[in-house]
């Protein structure tokens, strides 16, 4: 029997696996129908099976056969093997039984590769690009004659919306707590110059406060994918930069224009992360993340972020003096 849409795993614990499984379900579940489900098979002692929904595109299904290789937050050594059929994808493939895997020596991170029945190899990375190398493997089928008693997975709007509200709640108290933190640091750093504290003791607080701000919008970049969170972030980053306009008015002899720069630190971060998540988007198909596992466009879009709070905002004011 041939089964479309399969991925063969050796190594790894059964649970491991299912938990990188729902992990990529979550990750993706509000792109697909709510009755797509997705079946793991024990296949002898560290081998497993998982057979995804024959409707699932070979674009996601190429993003499942990546993430079960580079799964968040999960440690292990695997060889993963993915078996499906080329559709509409390209020319050069369309109506293909294809083998996908990715080689150990793979240090991109956002591709995988295909080898034909006849042994072309294609590199198909997840910016749109597909092209023929050079490769190793030769196709083999899977030889899977009957899977049984599986462990069906699904994409569940109902669950979907409860994690994404628990998410929210998260999010909400977070961002409560580290808001009032931020007021009191403010109100504290007012009191800074009628201490008669030296200069530079005021401006590493105002610094430390600026940079606090900035580090915050930087790490919590799941707060950044809500809308409304964004707004009051957006807010806070501009009351930030008033904030320090009326502290150059107000203790003009305890600032100069580089340290002028502090006040910019988050408000130049949200505007260039506005549109650079959304080009992402469009180009991956998935949310970017703060790079945590190496991923070349994950670190890439950690370091447009870090530039634009880091270095951009002494640029602006190098540039306005």
């Amino acid at each position: 029997m041939t089964y479309n849409n399969l991925i063969i795993i050796k190594g790894g614990s059964y649970i491991n696996i299912k938990k990188a499984l729902q992990q990529w379900i979550d990750l993706y579940s509000e792109n697909f129908s709510n009755n797509l489900q997705f079946e793991l098979y024990k296949n002898g002692r560290g081998n497993h099976i998982i057979k995804a929904d024959d409707r699932l595109d070979n674009n996601r299904f190429f993003y499942l056969v990546n993430y079960m290789d580079y799964p968040e937050n999960i440690n292990y050594n695997v060889d993963i093997k993915g078996y499906t059929k080329a559709r509409e994808l390209d020319k050069q493939l369309d109506n293909q039984e294809l083998l996908i895997y990715i080689p150990k020596s793979d240090t991109e991170y956002d591709n995988v590769y295909a080898v034909t029945k006849d042994n072309r190899h294609f590199k198909i990375d997840f910016g749109g690009k597909i092209k023929e190398v050079t490769g190793d493997i030769t196709f083999s089928s899977h030889n899977i004659e009957k899977l049984e008693n599986p462990e069906t997975l699904k994409a569940s709007l109902h669950k979907r919306k409860k994690r994404e509200e628990d998410s929210v709640d998260s999010i909400k108290k977070r961002f409560n707590i580290i808001f009032i933190i931020f007021i009191i640091v403010l109100f504290l750093n007012l009191i800074v110059p009628h201490l008669k504290v030296d200069v530079e003791v005021f401006q590493k607080t105002t610094l430390f406060t600026g940079m606090g701000v900035g580090l915050w919008f930087f790490m919590d970049y799941e707060m950044l994918r809500h809308n409304s969170f964004y707004l009051k972030s957006f807010l806070i980053a501009l009351g930030f930069y008033y904030y320090g306009l009326f502290l150059e008015h107000h203790y003009s002899s305890y600032f100069s224009n580089m340290t002028a720069g502090n006040f910019l630190y988050p408000l130049t971060l949200l505007i260039v992360q506005y549109p650079t998540r959304r080009i992402y988007k469009l180009i991956f198909n998935r949310e970017p993340e703060v790079d945590k596992h190496g991923k070349i466009a994950d670190l890439i879009y950690t370091m447009i972020l870090f530039f634009s709070f880091a270095i951009l905002p002494f640029l602006i004011v190098d540039y306005l003096k």
